[in-house]
């Protein structure tokens, strides 16, 4: 749970740290799938993750913090709404994230405190795969596609149908009121 303490640490620190956005050498761009497990790497060459943090910004947000060291730079600390099960950081400071989920997505970056300047010097933008969602000839095809030609079949048969019975009856209309001579 976070304390009144936590918060106000991370706005004091969000108000006092400037950040030094010129070392970000590149943006690696990731395509990855729902569920899938990635890990994000981080290519700070500190030796301790003393003052090594983790920030995500989605699209068209500001930049959020979420992990910081914490018990003698055991371990990390998230924030509120990063599912410690799902998160975590590793020995070289990487960012792994499990199950992985749409709201997930955006740029991750890790960035060092040295004195009060933050320093980024790369980051990951989290892209998902497109599903395709249009139906091809398959050896297996899958069920919904299978639905969908089903519909698409007997809707023709009842198109079809339609304009038989409106052939007919145009015709026998034609035979009955066709004036004689």
């Amino acid at each position: 749970m976070t304390t009144l303490f936590d918060v106000l640490c991370v706005v004091f620190f969000s108000l006092f740290t400037a950040v030094n956005s010129s070392d970000i050498k590149e943006l690696h761009v990731r395509t990855v799938k729902h569920g899938e497990d990635v890990t994000v790497e981080c290519s700070i060459s500190s030796v301790t993750k003393k003052n090594v943090f983790w920030y995500r910004q989605s699209s068209g947000k500001l930049p959020q913090y979420f992990a910081k060291p914490y018990s003698g730079n055991v371990s990390y600390k998230f924030v509120p709404g990063f599912n410690n099960t799902r998160f975590s950081v590793d020995h070289k400071f990487s960012l792994n994230i499990n199950n992985i989920r749409e709201d997930d997505g955006g740029e991750y970056f890790c960035g060092e405190l040295e004195g009060s300047i933050l320093k980024f010097t790369s980051g990951t933008h989290l892209q998902f795969e497109v599903e395709e969602t249009t139906c091809r000839p398959t050896s297996k095809p899958s069920e919904s596609c299978s639905a969908n030609m089903r519909v698409f079949f007997w809707l023709s048969i009842s198109r079809f149908s339609i304009l038989c019975f409106m052939i007919i009856i145009i015709t026998i209309c034609y035979k009955v009121l066709k004036p004689r001579s």
